[in-house]
């Protein structure tokens, strides 16, 4: 391979390292502090106490990376956000097996890689945000469990597939998915007894799923708060497809109409555009992966992550077939296009990925202020934390209405906070007259008082 390829295969994972590498571990936000708070485990008792309690969510396989991050790092944000690094590349080189898997050549599965790490949508929050792992265990168990039943262990699948369903929602659909691409890409590793033993196996895992589940208290469709359960709207579900094909679709589509104006074929591209296995697979990924959260009246980028898999693998073999028919002229422009698009997506890049380090930064020096201010004060006192919603970050946008929770897991102790004005997603009534032992004002990122 020349040079100036292999440059153009490595120029977008330097470009991703060197953007998310600086950005990670600032500090945590809104969820992140219950995570890691009710996740803490001594003994064994406690991490099979895990697998039997919810707080709403049941994402048991997250809780026990939380835990292993607190044993490992304490109340260090750097350490957790270095997981969620890991995590990702982790899925970045199961997204690059899965295509080689599929007959991509490598330089296509590198590229489907590369895809998939640089997708504007969803990435950079379940990287930044230390909650978003639950995002990138979903997806890395996932295409574990694609990649074992590619390479002809469907039953072995299910160990990976288990870990992608105790970690997020979504999966429950991921057996449908499997058997999907089992059938379209291995059709002749398929017998009808061994398809009927491998259904009653997912079955059985499924069961165990929601039996476990069941005894958590674990939000149900009919009990989960409005923004969670599921709409049967048929203008809502509509707009959730429109903006989800953008967020999964989009920029591999994008890349994909770049290689066909760039690499113009000289012979005939081989049997047709894109293979037709990784059509069927790809799309299977996606409709699979939001199969549930395009019902979900509440949006998030962080559903993209999953399915947007399936779209990086079409572009991907897309572009592949194109590559082979080129010749060296076209060749040479598409690895500088791919270094030139890389560098010039940097401002995006960091332009989305500026808030959420904004608010990781706000909330470690606000705590770490909060911790000297309360010094003095009994276990249980009330405090008044008047917070300036004239900018971001505030105390709503970066606490999200956890602020006492985040005291109580960086300080160890527990007070009484009650922010005014009252935080938009979860507000608390204020303390009764004259029980306030303390008012304090957040402002431009440090407590003052």
């Amino acid at each position: 391979m020349a040079p100036l390829f292999r440059v153009g295969l490595v120029a977008p994972f330097a470009v991703f390292l060197g953007l998310y590498a600086p950005s990670v571990g600032h500090g945590f936000i809104a969820d992140d502090f219950g995570w890691i708070l009710h996740s803490r485990v001594a003994d064994v008792h406690d991490l099979v106490g895990v697998f039997q309690q919810s707080r709403g969510f049941y994402r048991p396989v997250v809780a026990v990376s939380f835990a292993a991050d607190y044993a490992l790092f304490g109340t260090h944000p750097f350490g957790y956000g270095l997981t969620n690094l890991v995590l990702a590349i982790v899925c970045g080189a199961l997204v690059y097996l899965v295509a080689h898997e599929l007959s991509l050549p490598r330089g296509a599965a590198i590229v489907a890689a590369a895809l998939w790490l640089l997708n504007p949508h969803g990435i950079n929050t379940a990287i930044l945000w230390m909650s978003g792992r639950t995002e990138l265990l979903l997806t890395l168990g996932s295409l574990a469990a694609a990649l074992l039943m590619l390479r002809g262990h469907p039953f072995l699948a299910l160990l990976p597939a288990a870990i992608a369903l105790f970690a997020k929602e979504e999966a429950v659909v991921l057996p449908a998915i499997l058997a999907c691409w089992w059938i379209v890409a291995r059709p002749r590793a398929i017998d009808r007894r061994t398809l009927v033993l491998w259904a009653i196996a997912a079955a059985a895992l499924l069961g165990v799923y929601f039996a476990l589940r069941s005894r958590t208290g674990a939000m149900t469709p009919a009990t989960a708060p409005a923004y969670y359960r599921l709409t049967t709207d048929p203008a809502l579900i509509a707009r959730n497809v429109l903006e989800y094909a953008d967020r999964a679709m989009t920029f591999s589509a994008a890349f994909a109409l770049l290689a066909i104006l760039v690499l113009r074929p000289t012979t005939r591209i081989r049997d047709s555009w894109v293979s037709r296995d990784v059509v069927l697979c790809g799309a299977a990924w996606i409709a699979g992966g939001y199969a549930i959260t395009v019902l979900v009246p509440v949006r998030s980028s962080l559903y993209a992550c999953f399915p947007s898999v399936g779209a990086c693998l079409i572009a991907a073999d897309i572009a592949a077939r194109r590559w082979e028919s080129a010749a060296t002229r076209p060749r040479q422009i598409g690895a500088v296009a791919a270094v030139v698009v890389s560098l010039a997506l940097i401002p995006v890049y960091v332009l989305r990925n500026r808030a959420t380090v904004a608010n990781a930064r706000f909330s470690s020096a606000v705590l770490d202020d909060l911790a000297a201010a309360t010094g003095g004060l009994p276990d249980g006192a009330s405090v008044i934390v008047l917070d300036d919603r004239s900018h971001r970050p505030n105390v709503d946008s970066a606490f999200n209405g956890a602020i006492n929770d985040a005291f109580a897991l960086t300080s160890g102790r527990r007070l009484d906070f009650r922010v005014e004005p009252p935080p938009l997603h979860s507000p608390s009534a204020p303390p009764c007259a004259g029980c306030a032992r303390l008012t304090v004002h957040v402002r431009d990122g440090h407590v003052v008082h």
